[in-house]
């Protein structure tokens, strides 16, 4: 998909969105992405919404690019819906739960967000789940409420710890992949829970333990053996990464000595594929 396609398609996108915002209301596009503007208000209602995987979706599926349009439109008058309605923590302890974005997202707008430090690749921010979605949490609901950045993260890891983590597993060669995939949204934060990474190092038998947080709705385990592993679980990330509308991290981690390190695997013409460890994170 040339540039100008892609221009034509970020155009339908915005139309579209126009065409079903409530009054007062308004998409533009720019540089790859959308943003949803309140025209009263004079303020973004909503970051940045790259639209690059809609873009690598349309070139890749076999479905039209009507179609795909507008599943991607769903999900975004989804967050407008979420963003209109007034929004209290007061009473709703039991519907927080965490969300992990890549740190760039943080970076845009670090004063709005309640949000943590996760790995230098990824942060922690936090959601008020409801029945049509969920709306991240801001500083200013955060001091309505009352409320501690304490408090909030630990409502939002006890509601966590209480959610089923179902496991698929697939054997690539001697690597064993373990997928945590779930329709809550929040299959990625799982990685979050020492007791379910503790289960995954304590069964493993290859030589490292691999993570892989691409976006939301996945979270993979990787027992690898060897370099090889690696480059598969590197595959993997980036490939989950870039189809996703909201992705976290396109780089794999290693878990070590209880820290995840981002690992960046690096081919070599004779010698097949290495990895070599990222900067260490906290």
């Amino acid at each position: 998909m040339g540039t100008t396609s892609r221009q034509l398609l970020m155009q339908s996108v915005v139309k579209l969105l126009n065409s079903r915002l409530p009054a007062g209301i308004s998409c533009v596009g720019a540089d790859g992405e959308i943003r949803i503007v309140d025209t009263k208000a004079g303020k973004e209602l909503t970051p940045g919404i790259p639209l690059t995987p809609l873009f690598v979706r349309a070139e890749k599926s076999s479905q039209d690019s009507f179609a795909l349009t507008q599943v991607f439109a769903e999900r975004v008058l989804a967050i407008v819906r979420g963003h209109l309605k007034e929004l209290t923590l007061e009473g709703a302890e039991s519907r927080i739960y965490p969300v992990l974005r890549h740190s760039s997202f943080v970076r845009k707008n670090p004063e709005r967000w309640v949000h943590r430090q996760h790995t230098e690749q990824t942060s922690i921010l936090y959601a008020l789940d409801d029945a049509e979605g969920y709306r991240l949490i801001e500083r200013d609901m955060l001091g309505d409420a009352g409320w501690t950045a304490e408090e909030l993260h630990r409502h939002a890891i006890s509601n966590l710890q209480q959610m089923p983590i179902p496991k698929k597993q697939q054997k690539v060669g001697p690597h064993l992949l373990t997928f945590i995939t779930t329709a809550d949204g929040y299959a990625a934060s799982r990685i979050l829970l020492s007791t379910l990474i503790d289960e995954m190092e304590s069964s493993r038998t290859g030589d490292i333990l691999g993570v892989a947080i691409p976006h939301p709705d996945v979270l993979v385990f990787g027992d690898l053996h060897g370099d090889s592993g690696a480059e598969l679980l590197s595959r993997l990330a980036y490939d989950f990464a870039s189809k996703s509308s909201m992705p976290i991290s396109p780089l794999p981690f290693v878990w070590e000595a209880g820290e995840l390190i981002p690992i960046v695997v690096v081919a070599h013409e004779k010698k097949g594929s290495g990895r070599q460890p990222g900067s260490q994170d906290r």
